[in-house]
């Protein structure tokens, strides 16, 4: 049972790591990017807010007299949800571009950094085949896994903001 708190607090650790070392490489597009997120985590919510209105304002106007007024109300509405469904594509749009910005900076920090690392050593360390493994390892993972666990981070974060975000509009 300690075992596995002591895995479990292991790799918050490791997560802690992973997403200082995101934002001391690209603090600007992690800001862009949490910026982005929370903003498509709250456009579906909109989209269902106008649609409910539209659906009111369809369900409204069936009995009314004045259905002019209620048609022009209805399709100022859809022209909203319409506008809605555009911005939530550009937003997407624009997240995969921060996205593979923001990877290719933090690859090329973290390869610099592992550059640097290997230059630092003694010689001997070179003889050792540990060694060898532990920074052929280094390369071959670390360009891409802090990346990777922020990217799913954030995910979880959209999908969290999302999920508030629809039960704050069901209360």
């Amino acid at each position: 049972m300690r075992a596995d708190i002591a895995r479990k607090l292991s790799g918050i650790m490791k997560l802690h790591r992973a997403l200082r070392l995101v934002w001391q490489s690209v603090p600007g597009w992690t800001v862009a990017s949490i910026a982005l997120i929370i903003l498509q985590g709250m456009l579906p919510l909109i989209a269902l807010y106008l649609m409910k209105l539209i659906v009111d304002g369809v369900t409204g106007s069936i009995g009314d007299a004045g259905r002019a007024s209620a048609f022009a109300d209805i399709g100022l509405l859809i022209l909203c949800a319409g506008a809605v469904g555009l911005a939530t594509v550009l937003c997407r749009s624009l997240a995969e571009i921060v996205k593979e910005t923001q990877g290719r900076v933090v690859t090329d920090h973290v390869s610099d950094m592992i550059h640097a690392k290997s230059v630092e050593v003694d010689l001997e360390y070179y003889d050792n085949p540990d060694y060898h493994d532990t920074l052929h390892l280094a390369q071959q993972e670390a360009p891409y896994r802090p990346l990777h666990i922020v990217n799913s981070l954030t995910q979880l974060f959209q999908g969290a903001i999302s999920l508030c975000a629809v039960a704050g509009l069901l209360m």
